[in-house]
């Protein structure tokens, strides 16, 4: 194992575990809410990684809202494109230049939140998903075009290219050919930038997995030489962080995290089935989880302490940053907003029922003249 050198980890601050839990169910109801206005889509992916996301984007990927394009942002893959709402609810709450009224029009002609993420059509969106296993594809062509580039312009203290790619698998992808033929290359090559997320919820639109599929994943991504980590629960925010960093930590060969998930997590009665697969859960269905959910998200200790996804919580710094990168400058932060409820069956005090938010925007790297790489 090669560890990624990094800077020296400052003391970790007590959390604010009841805020953690507010943020990741805002995420959930903002699925459940926009599939439902839309009367078509994919809510219970989104329900079941809402927590995967939330530490992801606050506590290991580095990006700016502010500017999407930014070089030295890590890339993020849904391969999993049906899951789309997971995404645009993560990159809303984070400050990118995406609306509510956005989210609201989820799946509508013309607007900025379609079916499948699109790139070119939703700032934070590196690729275009849709077919199943692609997104792995396009993340291991990332993660193979950086390995390149910092072979060619890195010098000693000059870590120009720089970043991680991340992917996000369903069940689905990882059945398919391309995923299999993408990720053997992948391992061959030895490319310790990539991170995998595989969500394990072992449902289909048909049925449990185990209808068709039966693969030790696990084992067959270490035969093709990645490092895998695996998750039990994931709502264990812990082991979500702790798995993360160790895949960061590996830079002699790609990892893969499997997190074991149940789709539609909090859904009374849909939870852990195909129904919350690729349509709305219903208007009831809905109401009655939000009030579930609602009371998972009321263990505050503090009034001031309730706002979602954004807040600022010690987290300027996007991940570990390496040894002699830039430092990062203050945060800027934008006027809090509201997260008002715009779908029926919003109870008073859920988490979209007008709870404050307060949307941040990384700090905007200033940019310098282009350089010419020394010559060898």
């Amino acid at each position: 194992m090669s560890p990624r050198a990094t800077s020296a980890a400052a003391p970790t601050p007590a959390r604010d575990t009841s805020l953690d839990q507010l943020c990741i169910n805002t995420i959930r109801t903002l699925a459940m809410d926009a599939v439902q206005q839309a009367d078509s889509g994919h809510p219970g992916t989104p329900m079941a990684l809402a927590p995967l996301a939330y530490v992801l984007w606050q506590r290991h990927l580095r990006y700016n809202p502010a500017d999407p394009d930014w070089f030295g942002r890590d890339r993020f893959v849904l391969s999993a494109g049906h899951a789309c709402m997971l995404l645009y609810a993560v990159l809303y709450l984070t400050g990118y230049d995406l609306s509510l009224d956005e989210i609201k029009r989820f799946r509508q002609w013309g607007s900025r939140t379609p079916g499948h993420s699109e790139r070119g059509v939703t700032p934070g969106v590196e690729a275009t998903t849709g077919p199943l296993g692609q997104g792995v594809g396009n993340a291991v062509g990332m993660a193979l075009a950086e390995a390149h580039l910092a072979a060619l312009f890195n010098r000693p203290g000059y870590p120009v290219v720089d970043h991680c790619t991340y992917f996000l698998a369903s069940d689905g992808d990882v059945m398919e050919g391309v995923s299999h033929e993408a990720c053997s290359l992948a391992g061959h090559l030895k490319l310790g930038k990539l991170i995998g997320m595989y969500d394990d919820n072992r449902i289909t639109i048909d049925g449990k997995t185990d209808l068709t599929f039966s693969d030790d994943t696990a084992r067959r991504f270490e035969s093709y030489g990645w490092h895998v980590e695996r998750v039990g629960d994931g709502n264990d925010l812990g082991a979500l962080d702790a798995a993360l960093a160790a895949a960061r930590r590996i830079t002699d060969r790609p990892s893969l995290v499997i997190v074991r998930t149940h789709i539609a997590y909090g859904s009374p009665h849909k939870q852990d089935t195909p129904e919350a697969h690729g349509a709305p859960l219903g208007v009831e269905e809905v109401k009655l989880t939000k009030q579930r959910l609602s009371r998972a998200s009321s263990r505050s200790t503090s009034p001031r302490s309730r706002s979602p996804i954004g807040a600022a919580r010690g987290s300027a710094a996007r991940g570990s940053r390496p040894t002699g990168a830039s430092s990062t400058r203050p945060t800027r932060r934008r006027t809090p907003t509201s997260l008002p409820s715009w779908s029926g069956g919003s109870p008073a005090g859920s988490p979209t029922g007008g709870t404050p938010i307060s949307r941040r925007s990384h700090p905007r790297r200033r940019r310098r003249p282009a350089r010419r790489p020394a010559r060898c």
